[in-house]
């Protein structure tokens, strides 16, 4: 039987599947089980009341998040909201198939290419016996369960391949080595392109040398192009929308995000992992904080379990992003994650000016949430001028929440 899911319990796997491949879920279960893992896996359709309000709190709380990994669950918008979910939730993904990598990968789209790329894939051979491929299930498990799970674990999987003309100097049937064997790559990208001394460099310029140099592997993310390059330099950097150049400094923030010491050299290809990296969580949490999205509203409420770095500057990041759905649920998510910041503070403030009015009524309700003196006044003139009834309300709320003198709260 399935494991019943409580809010008090805590599952080393959680299996994530399409309801079209349930014989082989079944089977995986049973085996999980047999073999002393706690599991917890729906086994109801898709759509189901207890997916919608359980499947949020099962991603959050387990220790693996297995994904049985078919033409169909790559094709499924549930799975790929919980796909997502288990990348920002920083959890240990592994995928197991029987399908041919070659054959399935192309099916998935970017952002799910990008999480499943820099995990290790349990490629089971159809032609073996069920207890050999079961052995081989229950062996990476384990050692799942034992791996570091640290960054620079996570980023050292991620292959990097050449740009297609940078490789001509080698035979058309190796053209696609790893670039780390290339001897024009023995340094950083910025030392490479733009020399040690250079301490300042136009935005334009960078995304042409990150077009250049990374031709292939761009091409095999099958993003559009004009569109990634552009989005995928302004979210990495943090860069506000009118930016036009890149510091050497905003370059060393990025890549070594812990702070570098004198001795430590940057790697060749470091720069585009991270970006590869980076925008894995960009997708991952506009998949999740979509307006369609099967995990969004229960995401939130168990984002308080999270409350790490790395989810709030991205929902930090998602306040600026294009989508107002998206600004308006990443200000209410921040507000779950009790970091409250005076710069969390002040970007979620700006937001009372946002042209959308949920988004400014989101603004008041997260700024109420964190009860921040320092966002008194910009409230204050919210409940004053805003044009919309409902974001009046809901600054006077907030107002109310932080313990405003009441003279000032006073109707006009």
């Amino acid at each position: 039987m399935t494991v019943p899911f409580t809010d008090s319990t805590k599952f080393n796997v959680m299996i994530s599947y399409s309801h079209q491949d349930s014989e082989l879920m079944l089977r995986i279960r049973d085996l999980l089980t047999a073999n002393g893992f706690d599991v917890w896996v729906d086994t109801k359709l898709k759509g189901g009341s207890n997916f919608f309000k359980n499947i949020g709190s099962a991603v959050i709380g387990c220790d693996i998040f297995f994904y049985i990994l078919t033409e169909h669950s790559v094709a499924s918008k549930f799975c790929q909201d919980e796909v997502s979910l288990a990348r920002i939730s920083n959890k240990k993904i592994l995928p197991v198939t029987y399908c041919d990598p070659k054959d399935v990968a192309p099916e998935m789209d970017a952002g799910l290419r990008l999480i499943l790329s820099c995990v290790q894939w349990i490629c089971l051979d159809p032609k073996l016996d069920d207890e050999e491929n079961d052995r081989q299930i229950v062996q990476s498990l384990n050692e799942t369960l034992q791996s570091d799970l640290s960054d620079d674990s996570r980023l050292a999987n991620y292959d990097i391949f050449f740009s297609e003309e940078e490789s001509v100097s080698f035979p058309r049937s190796k053209s696609k080595f790893l670039r780390r064997t290339n001897s024009l790559h023995l340094v950083g990208f910025w030392t490479r392109n733009f020399g040690d001394s250079e301490k300042r460099v136009e935005l334009k310029k960078v995304l042409a040398r990150i077009e250049a140099d990374y031709t292939y592997d761009y091409s095999r993310l099958q993003f559009e192009e004009a569109w990634a390059l552009k989005a995928l330099t302004f979210w990495c950097f943090d860069l506000e929308r009118s930016a036009t150049s890149i510091t050497r400094e905003q370059y060393d923030q990025f890549v070594f995000p812990n702070g570098k010491s004198e001795e430590q050299r940057e790697m060749p290809d470091s720069f585009w992992v991270r970006c590869k990296d980076g925008f894995s969580v960009r997708l991952s949490m506009q998949e999740v904080f979509n307006a369609q999205s099967s995990v969004r509203y229960d995401s939130i409420q168990n984002l308080r379990q999270i409350k790490n770095k790395r989810v709030v500057t991205a929902l930090c990041k998602l306040l600026r992003d294009h989508d107002p759905n998206i600004r308006a649920v990443a200000c209410i998510s921040l507000s779950y994650t009790g970091n409250s910041s005076p710069a969390t503070i002040d970007k979620v403030s700006k937001l009372l000016k946002d042209v959308d009015r949920l988004v400014r009524e989101s603004a008041c309700v997260a700024l109420g949430k964190f009860q921040s003196p320092g966002s008194v006044t910009a409230l204050l003139d919210t409940w004053r001028n805003d044009m919309i009834s409902d974001v009046r309300s809901a600054a006077v709320k907030a107002l109310n929440i932080i313990g405003t003198p009441e003279r000032l709260c006073r109707t006009k």
